[in-house]
């Protein structure tokens, strides 16, 4: 029973590895097209198909660990709860961009795409680290601590938009070109 279930883990995981690199290659094409152009359509469908594979395959991990190790055991790691609130970051941000900031990008206002569009890539790299980081889970590291990582991808995420952004400016007031998106 054990070894069916850990198998079972693995396969789950391995989907969930799976569905976050393709959403994450269009994540980080989309994030890339805000500064350089390029728009690609088909990325869309990819991207909400990931998130959907994303949140089956997280939910069947889930499942299956407390399956294996006991309700107690598996939620009083700090890494899981840290994934927990990243997860919830990132679908908030992800309806943000959805549901307001695409419609502002389009009436003029790139501000609110781009602070959306930073906090849901600091989502993905800071998930993809919790995912990886197995030696930190179980107490290695505290809560605080883990959020403070993730606190400082947010911060250079938010400063590499901004570097992107006033490069971006910067090439299109070289170039005497009207510019109608930088408010």
């Amino acid at each position: 029973m054990v070894l069916t279930l850990k198998t079972l883990l693995s396969f789950a995981m391995l989907w969930h590895t799976f569905a976050f690199a393709a959403g994450g290659v269009y994540v980080f094409h989309a994030y890339r097209v805000l500064f350089w152009g390029g728009h690609n359509p088909s990325g869309i469908k990819v991207i909400r198909s990931a998130d959907w594979q994303l949140w089956l395959s997280g939910f069947m991990i889930i499942g299956l660990g407390i399956a294996l190790y006991g309700v107690d055991r598996y939620t009083a790691n700090p890494k899981l709860w840290a994934k927990v609130i990243v997860i919830t970051i990132w679908l908030i941000s992800t309806q943000t961009i959805r549901r307001y900031a695409v419609a502002q990008m389009r009436a003029g206002y790139r501000t609110p795409m781009l602070l959306a569009s930073s906090v849901n890539v600091a989502c993905w790299t800071y998930g993809a680290f919790l995912g990886v980081a197995k030696p930190l889970g179980f107490g290695a590291v505290s809560f605080t601590m883990l959020m403070a990582g993730f606190d400082v991808t947010i911060a250079l995420c938010l400063i590499v938009t901004i570097m992107l952004e006033n490069r971006r400016l910067h090439m299109a007031a070289s170039l005497n070109t009207p510019d109608h998106d930088n408010k």
